[in-house]
């Protein structure tokens, strides 16, 4: 913190939140070479019949699930309505995990056999939304699944099983009524159960999803299930005014079910709430743990639904899986993976956030001007990210300190929404340039010695290059190395963001210049 900082700073009362990570949603572990990226594992989905528009949506489960760089996935179609079933025998064993996108007629006996084998003897699989109708008189599926709807479920077929807010536990009512209803389709609050559960440990605590039919009363064995989260059916919308379960896993003899009731349609699997549950519960349902960082707040945000084309999750996770990193090494822009962050002509995919300093592009950069009195401007990516190697050009005015946000959060409940999070100080020499600190915070500095302050040269263009992996931030200008520091109190996951620093009203204008502003993701 520099002496405009120290001048102009709004007092610092809050406490850090504990926001735990999302490595740009959908990634797998950086690796250390080409060699050591695991294989991907293979998923059988099936589809064919379905009162919901398939094949419209088994694309949509596809690139999510493939997005993530951990699935490979091949489409099993069954034969239309009222064909010969006696076709459709797919050898499951030779997957790792199966989806099931299908509500039709009944399987052979022999097919069905032949899955109930492979679940109860350490199969994955998962029911996404409709999946829940199927079958009514097969035994064995009903258990699988826990609870399941229409198909003239009733009393008999088990209990409905709801989240009590009087009593905050789970009630099971084995009252007569059918299984199976919803209202119209609209956003609903998530409430996760339980946050201890490998799919949403580091989850926040509640978040939306898009418009969904929000799937109640539904009736089952129930049998060593587990719900992860409930959403509320609100009557207004013609729901039942019970608190449902959306996200359930089941333990089927050896084999792990995972129960999404989420994914109605494309608009509903657009939802990052359908993604991010589908992905984290299918590496769960295949593996029996998740090493998917998880989404931050600003990804599933309790006051919003957010959406996202699930093509370009496929798109990010095929550029960026074999990415390799020499954390000795400073980050090469020869390397493969580098995208553009600012497009060189316009400021698309970044949105301002706090104070009333202006942003501008010319000739190719992004041009911040202070505005007198304001507090801390920052322009932000849209995007979050995770593990990366950040570079940039920057050129400061005499007399500025700016900085590069890195892995930041700005939150309605923290100061109003002040953006937060570690900082890469920007500053003219001698100077503080290179360090980390920790914006909004209350913290201070991150960097606790800073023995160089002359890495910056004023008046010239400087390249910074930061790496940000794990709790590890490395930084460089000029080719000089400045920080290599561990601080597991930062988050994992956040947006970029570019600071003009608050000044006071009767001070001069400066101005802050970036160009050539590429990342890495690290998968």
């Amino acid at each position: 913190m520099n002496r405009l900082v120290k001048a102009f700073a709004t007092p610092l009362i809050a406490r850090l939140l504990p926001l735990v990570v999302m490595g740009g949603f959908l990634s797998i572990t950086t690796v250390a070479g080409a060699a050591d990226v695991p294989s991907p594992m293979s998923v059988l989905l099936i589809d064919g019949q379905n009162n919901h528009a398939w094949k419209e949506t088994t694309p949509l489960i596809k690139q999510t699930l493939e997005g993530s760089g951990l699935f490979t996935v091949e489409v099993a179609t069954t034969p239309a309505k009222g064909e010969d079933m006696s076709t459709f025998n797919p050898k499951f064993s030779d997957y790792q995990l199966i989806v099931s996108n299908y509500n039709g007629d009944d399987w052979s006996e022999a097919t069905r056999t032949a899955f109930e084998k492979y679940v109860s003897s350490g199969g994955g699989f998962i029911s996404v939304h409709a999946a829940d109708n199927s079958f009514p008189g097969w035994s064995a599926y009903n258990r699988m699944i826990g609870l399941g709807g229409w198909g003239g479920r009733n009393e008999k077929n088990g209990p409905y099983v709801r989240w009590k807010e009087d009593v905050k536990s789970f009630t099971r009512d084995m009252g007569k009524g059918s299984g199976g209803a919803h209202g119209k389709r609209t956003p609903f609050l998530m409430v996760v159960r339980d946050d201890d559960h490998p799919i949403t440990r580091g989850l926040p605590k509640s978040w939306m999803q898009t418009d969904d039919e929000l799937y109640g009363k539904l009736r089952g064995p129930a049998e060593n299930m587990h719900v992860l989260a409930t959403a509320y059916s609100e009557p207004e919308t013609g729901g039942t005014g019970e608190h449902e379960p959306i996200l359930m896993t089941i333990q089927y003899g050896d084999g792990r079910v995972f129960h999404t009731t989420l994914g109605h349609d494309i608009a509903a699997m657009q939802g990052v709430a359908f993604q991010v549950t589908l992905q984290r519960g299918a590496q769960w349902t295949a593996t029996g743990a998740v090493t998917l960082p998880p989404a931050s707040s600003d990804l599933l945000a309790s006051d919003r639904a957010i959406t996202r084309d699930p093509a370009m999750l496929v798109s990010t996770a095929a550029a960026t899986t074999e990415v390799t990193v020499d954390d000795a090494a400073a980050p090469s822009l020869e390397a493969a993976g580098w995208v553009d962050l600012f497009d060189g002509e316009t400021l698309k995919g970044w949105t301002q956030k706090n104070g009333t300093a202006k942003y501008r592009v010319e000739e190719n950069q992004i041009i911040g001007t202070t505005s007198p009195g304001s507090p801390n401007s920052f322009l932000c990516t849209d995007k979050s990210y995770g593990d990366f190697e950040l570079a940039f050009e920057v050129m400061d005015d005499p007399g500025l300190n700016s900085g590069v946000q890195i892995r930041s959060v700005s939150k309605p409940e923290h100061q109003n929404g002040r953006v937060h999070g570690p900082q890469v100080e920007i500053e003219t020499t001698p100077g503080e340039a290179g360090y980390v600190y920790s914006e909004g915070t209350g913290r201070g500095w991150i960097s606790k010695t800073q023995p160089i302050k002359d890495a910056y040269e004023n008046d010239k263009w400087n390249q910074f290059l930061i790496r940000a992996k794990g709790d590890r931030i490395q930084t460089w200008i000029n080719g000089q190395k400045i920080e290599d520091i561990r601080d597991e109190e930062s988050f994992r996951d956040g947006f970029i963001g570019l600071q003009v620093h608050g000044i006071g009203k009767d001070t001069n204008t400066y101005q802050v210049r970036w160009k050539n502003i590429k990342i890495r993701e690290l998968k």
